[in-house]
């Protein structure tokens, strides 16, 4: 069953509304929205039913506490089920807020049986509320915590690394790498009584920030660094200012989506989030060094973890060992351990010889395409990159599974027991079982990489043939998963210290500096699998960062300062043109307006018919296609008696050129905004439209009264007709008052007039005098499928004309008509004729 609409925001009335602001409310929609003034039939319909189900208390009550005014056919079978035994009323939405009190509330509601207790005991376990954690225990019961907050000593901005996600043109998230950029935020103003103050040195540039699943922009990336101490808790007792410290946070609390953000010059960490950095560690790495502790530890673990039972000489395959500094540690690391490892190297741009089909089967390789030649430059970089993996250890690199089966194959070698997955991406892990012995002798994976935040996609045959097991390992998790881990890292790091001291371990970092290098260059290096190596941002001092606000303030003020002096001329120059602009619409249609001061002469006439000798009357004809229209007036003069008929082709006068082109077809025209539009919204071409339908107007009353001097005909002895824009200029014509006297009658078909509402203005400042009597009679004939003449346009005119009183319009519609003047049309206009003709 879809969801039902908001009947209350449809009436347009508060959830806790009245009866009787529902029912007023109701009226003034239902007439506005009624069909025959031109509303949607439909939402007149859910209208009249959102009225039934609000004023109906049942309906309403049921609407409210679950969102359906219906019953659902299984609530209707229940109710009729065994007399209704098994009926239960919905749920109400408020039903866990009404449910949830504290144990005050029910000290003073008195006793309650045990049965009630019980019940309301397990409506409130998933309740945060009733979760008394540490941090509310000591807020609430033991002190303050607002009270011991300590104030951060920094004053201004600090410089933050933010990602945001790249997203298409509807604003859908696309994936891959992250946007970045480094720019000067404010930070928090206090911290808690068990935060640290940490001033950042370095920040590894791993994959979890390079693709960092985001979901909204302007994120602080990073999830771990190194830094000192620059301000603590007041209630820290284990961290004084200027201690190392190491930021891993527990996974739990952080997410892909959601990072610590460690990438900033000033981080506020609770005590749990960061382990202390012993001073021999210090003395003998660098900052950068030390910020990829956890990636150094988690390549140590892991080979310690997975690969017990390897013996020297085992063979350990790795398909990232050329990307950044953790694939390095484990190639390193092996060397130490007198272990061989197989490195795969894909390359973008490389050809993809994916290995497919059944495990352990030759054909599964075999079929693959071996022609395929790289390209030069990537065929350079295998090369190079090939050559610096087996420096540090490899022992044989591939390009890709395929070829590594095939070199097995050749040389009657053992497949790995262990495979590290460093990349993580969908095929990874199918393409290292490939290559990997039968899960019956200990064979395993472990995916220790973020990868590009891809799901691992493995075809299930190929998992139980293969037999083994898949692990996943996450260093932060294995930190804070036993107290005795933290220990163990600083351990680990400081037998690697050693290693390093004696040069049997090297880590290659590329610095750069937030707020002086270019951060997006970081993150493209970063994420460039041929470059191995690991890029490390490093922060500004707190004194650089107080320079750089006061400059960026002083900046900023010579910004506002700017913008405020663009916004006053802004502002100085609106006014004026608004002055200008009240000023030529206030002299439209009047004897000082430009069109009256400098008209462009008569229109030119397309056809002349009927008695044009000595004629009884005049009937003027103004429509938008001459030669068109021509056809269809020849039948009807051939038939008019005495009166003549002139056609008017204002189309090919001067004023006329521009005001012809304009686009009936046009969205802003079929909804009808632009017939609404009134003086404020009023742009430079409505102006140029309006002067010149006031040029046609006067050219078209100049037109007519040379024919009547000619003929010795009075003006009530005119009948004017039109079609279209041309009906709409001779409109104007008649209720502006262009015409000296007035005229015997109107016959308009789909009058096209610009701006209503305008109309309206100007013709109650014109007509101060009494109403003529009788009034002129007008006819307006529609087509219902003309789209250039929306029905909230035609209501809008038809309010504007029932205040001219000098007219009395009668509306009429044609079915099936669109906008075209055909011999349809013309058969209409000759029998209006006989009703308009003057007798």
């Amino acid at each position: 069953m879809s969801a039902e609409p908001d009947y209350y925001a449809l009436i347009g009335v508060d959830r806790t509304a009245t009866l009787h602001e529902i029912r007023s409310k109701f009226r003034a929609k239902v007439l506005a929205e009624h069909p025959d003034k031109g509303g949607d039939p439909k939402k007149f319909q859910l209208l009249n039913k959102a009225y039934n189900i609000l004023t109906d208390q049942e309906k309403r009550r049921r609407y409210d506490a679950t969102g359906s005014a219906e019953k659902s056919a299984e609530e209707e079978f229940v109710e009729g089920f065994g007399g209704g035994r098994l009926h239960f009323e919905p749920r109400a939405k408020d039903a866990d807020e009404k449910a949830v009190v504290s144990l005050q509330d029910r000290i003073i509601l008195g006793p309650q049986t045990h049965e009630e207790g019980f019940a309301e005991w397990l409506r409130q376990r998933d309740q945060s509320a009733m979760v008394l954690t540490d941090k509310d225990f000591m807020k609430t019961h033991l002190f303050n915590a607002a009270e011991l907050a300590v104030k951060v000593n920094h004053p201004g901005p600090v410089h933050h690394v933010l990602g945001s996600p790249k997203t298409d043109a509807y604003g859908q998230t696309l994936g891959g790498a992250v946007q970045v950029q480094a720019k000067p935020r404010p930070i928090k103003k206090t911290i808690d009584h068990d935060e640290v103050l940490i001033r950042m040195l370095a920040v590894p540039v791993d994959d979890s920030m390079v693709y960092a699943e985001l979901k909204k922009a302007g994120v602080c990336l990073g999830m771990t660094g190194v830094g000192r101490i620059e301000q603590a808790g007041s209630r820290v007792e284990d961290f004084k200012p200027e201690d190392a410290v190491l930021i891993l946070p527990k996974p739990a609390k952080y997410s892909a989506e959601k990072p610590v953000g460690s990438a900033r010059t000033l981080v506020t960490c609770n005590v749990e989030d960061v382990i202390k950095v012993p001073n021999e560690i210090l003395e003998e790495l660098t900052p950068e060094q030390i910020s990829l502790t956890p990636v150094v530890v988690a390549a140590y673990t892991v080979l310690e973890q997975y690969g017990s039972k390897l013996k020297p000489g085992d063979s350990v395959l790795m398909n990232a060992a050329h990307m950044s500094v953790s694939g390095s540690a484990l190639l390193q690391l092996c060397k130490l351990l007198k272990l061989k490892p197989l490195c795969l190297l894909p390359l973008p741009g490389a050809p993809k010889n994916t290995v497919k089909g059944e495990y352990g089967s030759k054909s599964a390789w075999q079929d693959a395409d071996t022609r395929q030649v790289p390209p030069p430059t990537v065929r350079a970089a295998y090369e190079r990159i090939s050559e610096l993996l087996v420096t540090m250890g490899a022992e044989e690199v591939f390009p890709d599974a395929a070829a590594l089966l095939r070199w097995r194959d050749r040389n009657q070698r053992m497949l790995p027991k262990l495979a590290l997955d460093g990349i993580a991406s969908r095929d990874s892990v199918g393409q290292l079982i490939h290559c990997l012995q039968p899960g019956d002798k200990d064979t395993q994976i472990v995916v220790y990489g973020h990868g590009t935040a891809q799901p691992i996609e493995v075809a299930p045959p190929l998992l139980a043939a293969w037999g083994g097991k898949i692990n996943g390992f996450h260093i932060s998790r294995w930190v804070h998963s036993s107290s005795a881990n933290p220990k163990k890292m600083v351990a680990i790091m400081e037998n690697v210290t050693k290693l390093v001291r004696s040069n049997k371990f090297v880590i290659d970092t590329v610095l750069y500096k937030v707020g002086e290098d270019p951060i997006s260059d970081a993150f493209a290096r970063a994420a460039d699998p041929t470059d191995s190596s690991q890029v490390v941002l490093i922060f500004p001092t707190l004194a650089e960062e107080l320079q750089t606000s006061t400059e960026e303030q002083r900046k900023e003020k010579q910004r506002q300062l700017a913008a405020a002096d663009q916004e006053t001329q802004r502002r100085k120059e609106e006014e004026e043109r608004d002055k200008l602009k009240t000023e030529w619409l206030n002299l439209l249609f009047t004897e000082q307006s430009v069109a009256a001061m400098s008209p462009e002469g008569p229109l030119p006439s397309s056809f002349d018919g009927g008695e044009t000798r000595s004629p009884s009357n005049l009937l003027i004809w103004i429509g938008d296609n001459p030669k068109g229209d021509s056809v269809v007036l020849k039948d009807i003069a051939s038939s008019l008696g005495s009166s003549a008929l002139l056609s008017m082709a204002w189309t090919e006068h001067p004023a006329g050129e521009a005001y012809s082109e304009f686009n009936l077809k046009a969205p802003e025209v079929v909804d009808g905004s632009w017939y609404m539009r009134d003086r404020p919204a009023f742009e430079n071409q409505d102006l140029d439209m309006l002067h010149d339908v006031e040029l046609l107007g006067r050219s078209l009353v100049e037109s007519v009264e040379s024919r009547l001097n000619e003929y010795g005909l009075d003006w009530k002895n005119v009948v004017l007709m039109g079609f279209g824009k041309g009906a709409g200029v001779a409109l104007y014509a008649v209720l502006l008052k262009l015409f000296p006297k007035p005229i015997g009658s109107l016959l308009l078909f789909s009058p096209v007039v610009l701006f209503p509402s305008f109309l309206g203005e100007k013709m109650q400042a014109i007509n101060t005098g009494p109403a003529p009597v009788p009034a002129m009679k007008m006819f307006a004939v529609w087509g219902n499928r003309n789209r250039s003449t929306p029905g909230t346009y035609r209501q809008l005119l038809t309010q504007v004309l029932r205040k001219a009183p000098q007219v009395h319009c009668t509306p009429d519609t044609l079915p099936e008509a669109d906008h075209s003047f055909d011999a349809k049309c013309g058969a209409v206009l000759q029998q209006l004729l006989s009703l308009a003709l003057p007798r």
